[in-house]
């Protein structure tokens, strides 16, 4: 199955610690934000602050827009600016301060007892090739510009902020993220344990 995914497809919810509003792309089955074993979502955090707890999960989070942030992990801090990454446990006693004004995140959040988790970003233009059996696999263009992707031969576009979203039977799928001026996409696999 392959959902193409735009905007307005995608759920504005209240954060789980309500100090904000978080746009979730997909997720796993799940009637609260403490029973999924899987999300995918997006925040625009406007303020410095905690984050929300979310026991038993491992989380990575990448500064999407926005000058970054001071990511406080317990006594641990980490700088991170636009398209860096770090990764948590949902555990952690977590907060962060703004450098300079309100950023837009992009977070995995996933447990950890039941997948194995990859989470690429491809900012390269030349072709790329990738060749996955994950139970889940999900493409993210965070790109201004259209990206176009190839799936075992057939042709999909994406335009920024959407996403493709691939649940199969353990089957070899062939991805091809065809060259562009300035590619910022991300893939995130999810493989059952």
């Amino acid at each position: 199955m392959i959902q193409h995914l735009d905007t307005a497809d995608y759920k504005q919810m209240l954060w789980k610690n309500g100090a904000g509003y978080t746009i979730e792309l997909a997720r796993s089955d799940g009637d609260s934000l403490d029973t999924f074993d899987w999300r995918i979502s997006m925040a625009d955090v406007k303020t410095s602050g905690d984050f929300s707890k979310f026991n038993g999960m491992q989380r990575i989070l990448t500064v999407l827009e926005g000058a970054g942030i001071v990511l406080n992990i317990d006594d641990d801090s980490e700088h991170l600016k636009t398209l860096e990454s770090a990764q948590f446990s949902g555990d952690r006693t977590t907060s962060c301060r703004l450098i300079d004004g309100s950023i837009r995140d992009f977070n995995l959040i996933y447990d950890p007892k039941q997948f194995h988790a990859r989470l690429q970003w491809y900012f390269e233009p030349p072709k790329t090739e990738i060749f996955s059996s994950a139970d889940l696999f999900f493409i993210f263009n965070q790109s201004t510009e259209l990206l176009d992707i190839e799936i075992d031969g057939q042709i999909f576009q994406l335009q920024h902020h959407e996403s493709l979203y691939i649940e199969q039977e353990k089957s070899l799928k062939k991805v091809v993220l065809n060259p562009q001026i300035l590619k910022q996409t991300c893939l995130i696999e999810l493989i059952k344990i």
